[in-house]
């Protein structure tokens, strides 16, 4: 018989260790919670909680009408044992739910719920007793960080987490996606705690070498391949540049500052579309190679940009 191979776990983006005290991990969840836009209407406090940790609310929208509903949100970091939260970490949902007058349960996991623990919550549910329920663990809410790109916060409680991870940061006032050409896949997302597998293409044309027609962004492999067949048929030559290299500080700077150069010298020349995209994709980049502004900064730059506007 061939031997098993053990499946190798794929590592963490965050660590949740370094929230090393339930009153930690407690505050954590609240800053999380209204960073998603719900409304904490009781904080985390010492002392008895009657089995909640947290009260917060959302407005829920229906087809015809929307209301209020309140969710008890129960905290539990069981990350330095790797262990489930189980039927026994959560004992009396209902009535705890009841005794705050909350409409459903929303336990804020570290680790993965056990599964008599959903079971349970569904059978709540199904039953009537419970309006509705929700599980955010710990891969859930590293979803979270990547997606909704809350930087801020994954250096607030991550500090180690974040200097591994190297968060996309919000500039604007929304994320700015870098997309293949080819599947749509947002590639500056796809790379956050992992090696990217994207180019930028410069294409040019045989007979004017001097003059970049149009910047491509795709994926390695198939969608490159499919990309180069494309130009390559219509005349192009093609040189590239590897986004894992873009995102280094050091060759961002020197990325910009060659293409300046080329603009100033006018000895290599872009098409308006070439450097519409060339725009577009240093402010993508941009996300993943500046710093985090701070709200001094914020507050500076619009003051700049109201004046500027006069």
């Amino acid at each position: 018989m061939a031997k098993a191979v053990a499946k190798k776990k794929k590592p963490k983006l965050i660590d949740f260790k370094e929230v090393e005290t339930g009153d930690d991990w407690e505050l954590f969840a609240r800053d999380f919670l209204a960073e998603k836009g719900l409304v904490v209407e009781i904080g985390p406090s010492r002392g008895p909680d009657g089995g909640k940790d947290l009260i917060v609310s959302e407005q829920q929208t229906g087809v015809m009408s929307s209301r209020k509903f309140t969710w008890l949100v129960s905290c539990k970091n069981y990350a330095r044992s790797d262990r489930a939260v189980g039927v026994k970490d959560e004992t009396d949902i209902i009535e705890r739910v009841e005794q705050h007058n909350a409409d459903g349960f929303m336990g804020f996991y570290s680790t993965m719920a056990s599964t008599p623990l959903v079971t349970r919550l569904e059978a709540l549910k199904s039953g009537g007793t419970l309006a509705n329920f929700d599980i955010l663990d710990g891969k859930l809410i590293e979803r979270y960080f990547i997606n909704d790109s809350m930087s801020k916060l994954a250096f607030r409680y991550f500090p180690q987490s974040y200097a591994e991870l190297k968060p996309i940061q919000l500039f604007f006032d929304k994320y700015i996606s870098l997309n293949c050409e080819v599947c749509d896949k947002d590639v500056l997302k796809d790379g956050v705690g992992n090696p990217y597998q994207a180019i930028v293409v410069f294409a040019r044309p045989r007979v004017s070498l001097d003059t970049y027609q149009s910047i491509h962004v795709v994926c390695k492999g198939a969608c490159d391949k499919r990309l180069e067949r494309k130009l390559h048929d219509k005349g192009f030559m093609t040189g590239w540049e590897d986004i894992s290299d873009l995102v280094n500080p050091i060759k961002f700077l020197k990325f910009i500052l060659v293409y300046s150069n080329q603009l100033q010298s006018q000895e290599i020349t872009y098409s308006d579309v070439a450097h519409e995209s060339m725009k577009n994709i240093l402010i993508a980049l941009s996300q993943r190679t500046l710093r985090e502004v701070t709200k001094d900064e914020e507050r500076r730059f619009s003051a700049l940009e109201e004046i500027s506007g006069l």
